[in-house]
């Protein structure tokens, strides 16, 4: 029955991770194609074309947030292993100690994190509160602003993930429960 409960939320999260990829793959596309219509505007026609900066901005600031959220799900983030050749040469039981540091590192980035959404989800409220509009494209900037929070959201619920199952291991740990 427990792993029936995981199944479902694994297919869940891999059905969002999908998405997230997909999503990723669209904006990384269309800021290439951002990119080249400003340097062929701007160098070979020599006409401006000031919203092809501002949409590359706002779709590196997405792709940065919701990539922060898609590193989660398999430790993609930058990592210093200091801790790692300390505990190795001191500890005698290193693999016991790390997974312990490592749910409390996974805790406290959690908590970090948590702070940090309640803040910008407050800064959202007075900036919905009176409506601006980007310069060059004339949309509304809680959307590109609502990146962060998605970005956001999406790190908190990876962790949350990472806490009671890890993303790849799905058929091993099947395989090790049956046996």
């Amino acid at each position: 029955m427990k792993m029936a409960k995981y199944d479902s939320a694994r297919k869940f999260e891999h059905g969002i991770t999908k998405l997230e990829d997909f999503f990723l793959f669209a904006a990384l596309i269309v800021l290439t194609g951002s990119i080249l219509i400003q340097i062929i505007g701007r160098y070979v026609l020599r006409i401006p074309t000031p919203w092809c900066e501002e949409l590359a901005r706002y779709l590196f600031i997405a792709l940065t947030y919701v990539g922060s959220g898609r590193a989660f799900i398999n430790g993609g983030h930058i990592g210093i292993d200091l801790v790692d050749t300390l505990v190795e040469k001191h500890s005698k039981e290193p693999v016991g100690f790390m997974k312990k540091f490592n749910r409390v590192s996974v805790l406290v980035t959690e908590a970090f994190i948590i702070c940090f959404g309640v803040i910008y989800i407050q800064y959202l409220q007075k900036i919905a509160a009176r409506p601006q509009v980007s310069a060059s494209m004339h949309i509304n900037m809680m959307i590109p602003m609502s990146f962060v929070l998605i970005g956001i959201l999406l790190m908190i619920y990876h962790n949350i993930c990472r806490m009671f199952y890890d993303y790849e291991a799905g058929e091993k740990e099947k395989e090790g429960e049956e046996a």
